[in-house]
């Protein structure tokens, strides 16, 4: 996360009777600091770290002008054993927006330019427009099966479109049938939700999830059973 403005004082801790809370005064005025009135911001209290937000809370200076304070929870008073007239050594950090932090913590590619959550994610810098682009663009040693899983889906499927679709090689007809992807260890076969309960007892050995077949690279195809998820995908959803 990127951090902006930084501003560290001592300030005297105030106490509110009335309310039991407490809290530093922020010295500057925060709206010619940041052009906002409410700052969320990182706090150090004497070293004990607090993420809250400098805000004006109808607390007036001495001359009538506008006060911003940072409240100081109860439980961080008496882990310092401070109360009401003591003095605090501030430390206060500027917070990025949520959005902000968010696309901080993101990965960039440095190709493409487009940011993702995951560090090194799998990605097409450049949109496949058909199946053999998308297989060309795929690491050289699974390129093989990869094309032997496609022509299992032509033989299957001859009366089928082939496609791209969510970026995934796809078999077409009025509507899409199935598609299959290629990810780091296994390739990822997506029949629809239905598919895979009724085959369910034959997906036995494999790694299935709600609409999802996965395939190890080290284990042979199973043909037949790809060629009959297919059939029945295309006797269900084709138009």
């Amino acid at each position: 996360m990127t951090e902006l403005k930084t501003y560290e004082y001592d300030a005297l801790l105030h106490e509110d009777p009335e309310s039991g809370g407490a809290y530093v005064v922020f010295p500057w005025d925060i709206r010619r600091e940041f052009g906002q009135g409410r700052v969320k911001v990182h706090a150090e209290f004497d070293g004990i770290p607090y993420d809250g937000s400098v805000v004006n809370m109808g607390v007036r200076n001495a001359d009538g002008s506008v006060c911003y304070i940072i409240g100081v929870l109860k439980r961080i008073r008496n882990e310092l054993h401070k109360n009401s007239g003591d003095t605090i050594h501030v430390v206060i950090r500027q917070r990025n927006s949520a959005k902000a932090e968010e696309s901080a913590r993101k990965w960039k590619c440095p190709k493409c330019g487009r940011e993702f959550s995951r560090q090194n994610q799998d990605h097409y810098c450049v949109k496949p427009q058909n199946i053999d682009e998308y297989i060309a663009a795929q690491a050289a040693e699974i390129q093989p099966v990869l094309n032997e899983l496609r022509q299992i889906l032509r033989t299957a499927l001859p009366e089928a479109q082939e496609r791209i679709s969510w970026s995934m090689p796809t078999y077409w007809k009025g509507k899409n049938i199935i598609h299959f992807a290629a990810a780091k260890k296994h390739i990822g076969l997506y029949p629809g939700d239905q598919a895979p309960v009724v085959f369910k007892d034959e997906l036995a050995g494999f790694d299935v999830s709600k609409g999802t077949i996965r395939i190890p690279y080290n284990k042979p195809l199973p043909a037949q059973l790809i060629t009959k998820i297919a059939r029945w995908c295309y006797e269900e959803y084709a138009e």
